[in-house]
């Protein structure tokens, strides 16, 4: 870094990834790319773990991953693999690339101040509801009980005709039911932290209105999308990816200080798998899933007039 001692570097890219460091196993976590340097944490908010200098490295696919890390990437050092990260989509994984080739030309740099997110959970309770939570979740019966008691049967029909559109775009039922799987598990998970009074309910509504300003654009386009020229609907969809990815921040910096990295993991898979431009072209101009969108538009259309604001 500069002498000079007010020079200020940015954070240029964050994220839940599973890493990898030299010598050590996968595990779920959390990352900071600031300057020449990578941090990486348990949790946004916790000291870090570790970190890794990567001025000089090469940034690479990992190509050697399994086909359970087939979003892999690595930072190499004379053809040697020092740290390897995995994202939940291709996408994610071509930021990282970008923002690490851009790093690499860096020098390394001191931690980033963490202002701004959650305090590390206190290890006593943390603990306990964590393992009351594992619980819960470990049995997917009490898991749909607690989905009863918070989700309406509007936001039922519209989980089900995400789950059919996801399962028509991937080709892959398999996906579709680990995304339904990951939204029950992280709904449980909020469910039992605002019951324990860890968290307010009241805070989750501040997710309401980028959601509902996504609700409602993908309403409209719905219904003039025969009428419209195709690029304007891919310039509305694209804002609709940015509300959503919104929504995204404000759960998941609630969440992140209590909960595992790998749930943490499991939110940003299921917005990495519908909060982008790619999946919401290809299934609003899929006549075969025709039905099940306008099931998922008039779920969101119920939920734009009626759900608390």
């Amino acid at each position: 870094m500069s002498d000079d001692k007010d020079e200020v570097v940015t954070v240029s890219n964050k994220g839940y990834l599973e890493m990898k460091p030299k010598g050590k196993g996968w595990k779920a976590g959390y990352a900071v790319l600031v300057g020449g340097s990578m941090f990486y944490y348990k949790n946004a908010g916790d000291k870090p773990k570790g970190h890794i200098d990567i001025k000089g490295m090469t940034v690479v696919a990992d190509t050697k991953a399994s086909d359970k890390k087939k979003f892999a990437f690595a930072l190499e050092r004379d053809g040697k693999v020092e740290w390897s990260g995995q994202s939940n989509s291709k996408e994610e994984r071509e930021t990282w690339i970008g923002h690490l080739n851009n790093a690499i030309k860096l020098e390394p740099c001191e931690e980033p101040s963490q202002d701004g997110k959650g305090k590390r959970k206190k290890a006593g309770f943390g603990r306990k509801l964590e393992e009351n939570v594992g619980i819960a979740v470990a049995d997917s019966s009490v898991g749909k009980a607690i989905m009863k008691k918070i989700i309406n049967e509007e936001t039922t029909t519209l989980i089900n005709a995400l789950k059919a559109l996801v399962t028509v775009e991937s080709g892959s039922d398999k996906k579709a039911n680990e995304m339904e799987k990951n939204i029950i598990k992280i709904a449980v998970k909020a469910y039992i932290l605002v019951d324990n009074k860890i968290l307010k309910g009241d805070q989750f509504l501040v997710a309401d209105k980028p959601l509902r300003d996504a609700f409602n654009l993908l309403v409209k386009v719905f219904n003039g999308r025969q009428r419209a020229k195709k690029e304007r609907v891919i310039e509305a969809l694209q804002r609709v990816e940015s509300d959503l990815k919104k929504a995204e921040k404000v759960i998941t910096d609630l969440l992140a200080p209590h909960l595992d990295p790998k749930y943490m993991m499991k939110l940003s898979s299921i917005f990495a798998t519908v909060a982008n431009v790619k999946f919401l072209e290809t299934v609003f101009y899929n006549e075969s899933v025709e039905d099940e969108l306008e099931k998922l538009i008039d779920a969101m259309d119920y939920y734009t007039q009626f759900h608390y604001t």
